[in-house]
């Protein structure tokens, strides 16, 4: 791969992923600043990692796997014990009607009670991908995306059932 396609293959994923990619990071870290660096490291190691791309799996496929690992990498990094920044609404500033945005709330606060791995597969689910692209990104069975899929969403059902009246 030479200069030239690589900028030309890197602008596409940028374009394409960019949402998703960094809602895939407040996925793990919930804090806008933390959230930027750690879209920027997954960038760097996509660019790193383009000459080495063979096309054995689709691209989107491929960056997920590079930044769900940047992530994990990234998570590893905090210390012991330290809690993470607490949850930002990357939707600040759109406009939407209150209940949207407490259902919305809700619905992000119980998928952050989640554990991290469930968290990564409701988040890729949430982002359009389907089993198949899941199971190659976390490496599970699709078999098992569905049922881990089932599961979690009926955690998630419990925990804004709990949160809507006030016991969380």
């Amino acid at each position: 791969m030479n200069h030239a396609e690589r900028e030309r293959m890197f602008e596409d994923l940028f374009q394409r992923h960019k949402a998703p990619i960094q809602r895939l990071c407040f996925s793990y870290l919930n804090s806008s600043a933390e959230v930027e660096d750690l879209f920027q490291e997954i960038m760097s190691n996509v660019w790193n990692a383009l000459p080495k791309f063979r096309g054995e799996a689709q691209a989107g496929t491929w960056l997920y796997r590079i930044a769900v690992n940047t992530a994990l990498l990234y998570r590893r990094k905090w210390r012991r014990g330290e809690p993470l920044p607490e949850l930002a609404d990357p939707s600040a500033g759109a406009h939407r009607d209150l209940e949207d945005r407490e259902r919305l709330a809700a619905l992000r606060r119980a998928i952050a009670l989640q554990p991290e791995q469930d968290r990564l597969v409701i988040t890729l689910l949430l982002e359009g991908l389907s089993y198949r692209e899941i199971a190659e990104v976390t490496g599970l069975t699709v078999n098992y995306v569905g049922v881990k899929l089932s599961r979690i969403k009926q955690a998630i059902e419990q925990d804004m059932t709990e949160d809507c009246h006030g016991t969380i």
